[in-house]
């Protein structure tokens, strides 16, 4: 088969021709060169809105009421529905108040036992002649519990008085008995001495005679041994006068600390009640708050939602959440969950875009809103296990009215753009590869 060649030149390929041929690529250059001019131009100078886009539902502006209820119980009551109405003050649920108002009582008769004794304590600390009950019970004294109470503790003030009397009574006429004593055995010193001073004249002139040899030495030592025998009974005898006294003044003592250990009895007796009335006031107290929340009242006006009892007789766990309410006055806001990665470029005020994913959606227009509010801190979805930032877009009430006859209701989802700063198309360009030449030269 013969090669072929270049196809050469007709009769009609002249100069011409080529000069035609040329003009042609001078136009086409001219238009690529315009073009692509243009476009750099327009690369440079022109200025593109960035946007961070985001899902995100309606939520409520002020934060769902939780309805919790801090120890929980049995359900005895439920007027209200999923979906109801409610007003603030309405109740929404009551549990079964019997063991608690049990509790309630059994503290209460306790707190009036320890201010009784609390007041008989006083008094026997103080020396007083009978208890001074407290204000708040004498004005239950004609309840029965309360009147045996106070019967009680009175007859045991009385029972615990006249037995300390009695035993003061007895060591005071031990002293009496103690006293007789000494006075009988200083009358006895008194004789004795009266004696030794008759046996000492007695004897000096005795010891006269017995040097004249007069009388004999037996009279003279019958004389000595009387008197030292007179001597030893004086002495016997003051002996048992200071023994009394010893046994009075300890007597007396134990007259004293009759008091001092009642008093110190009395009053560890008192810090002991005291320390148990402040405890079962603590309790009885907890009690009373249970009381006041046995009736679970809405806190504000709103609609019931994600009602957890459906069933008379349930178990709400302690800080179970029984309900949710949302709030039914409060302004609706877009929270929009916004990537980590995206976070950097957003700030507060920046304009945004929201499009309603509900209804006919290309019948539904797009409106604005502005960031009000961005997370400062990461989330994490524990069913897909992503982290974002939360971001609330604000609404304005001539926005969502242009979406009329669409209602806005908590939950329906949107989709959200938030505008960032306006970047050149060219940046959008050159940025990737500035970056990499960026990684590139960084020393590692």
């Amino acid at each position: 088969m013969k090669a072929l060649g270049p196809v050469p030149p007709t009769a009609g390929d002249g100069p011409d021709y080529l000069l035609a041929l040329r003009r042609q690529r001078r136009v086409a250059l001219a238009a690529m060169l315009l073009f692509g001019g243009s476009l750099a131009a327009w690369g440079w100078s022109a200025s593109l809105q960035g946007a961070v886009v985001s899902s995100g539902q309606l939520v409520v502006a002020d934060e769902v009421k939780k309805i919790q209820h801090q120890t929980g119980g049995t359900v005895v009551a439920l007027p209200v529905k999923e979906g109801q109405s409610v007003k603030a003050g309405d109740v929404l649920l009551r549990l079964d108040e019997t063991v608690t108002r049990t509790t309630h009582q059994i503290l209460s008769r306790q707190l009036d036992e320890f201010s009784v004794k609390s007041s008989r304590l006083v008094a026997e600390r103080e020396g007083r002649e009978a208890p001074d009950f407290a204000a708040e019970i004498l004005g239950r004294a004609a309840s029965p519990d309360i009147a045996e109470l106070i019967a009680a503790e009175r007859r045991l003030f009385e029972v615990r008085r006249t037995s300390r009397e009695g035993l003061r009574s007895q060591l005071r006429k031990r002293i009496v008995q103690l006293t007789e004593e000494i006075r009988g055995t200083r009358a006895q010193q008194v004789a004795k001495d009266r004696e030794a001073r008759i046996i000492a004249v007695e004897l000096v002139g005795v010891e006269t005679l017995y040097r004249k040899n007069l009388v004999q030495l037996t009279r003279l030592s019958e004389l000595q041994r009387s008197q030292a025998a007179i001597e030893g009974q004086i002495g016997q005898l003051i002996a048992s006068i200071a023994q009394a006294e010893g046994k009075i003044a300890e007597i007396s003592l134990q007259i004293m600390q009759i008091d001092d250990d009642l008093r110190a009895e009395v009053s560890k007796e008192l810090t002991e009640v005291r320390a148990r009335e402040s405890e079962a006031m603590e309790r009885r107290a907890a009690i009373e708050a249970q009381l006041r929340q046995v009736e679970l009242r809405a806190p504000v006006s709103g609609v019931v939602h994600q009602l957890a009892m459906h069933t008379i007789g349930g178990v709400l766990q302690p800080g179970e959440v029984a309900m949710l309410i949302v709030p039914g006055d409060a302004d609706l806001v877009v929270e929009s969950r916004v990537a980590p990665t995206d976070v950097d470029q957003l700030a507060v005020g920046h304009s945004a875009r929201v499009k309603i994913l509900a209804g006919n959606r290309a019948s539904v227009p797009e409106i604005t809103g502005r960031l009000a509010q961005v997370g400062a801190d990461i989330r994490r979805d524990e069913r897909t296990n992503l982290s974002y930032y939360a971001a609330r877009i604000a609404l304005e009430p001539a926005e969502i009215a242009r979406l009329a006859p669409l209602r806005l209701v908590p939950g329906m989802q949107a989709e959200v753009f938030i505008e960032t700063e306006a970047r050149r198309p060219i940046d959008f360009l050159l940025k990737p590869i500035s970056d990499h030449f960026r990684r590139a030269l960084t020393e590692r």
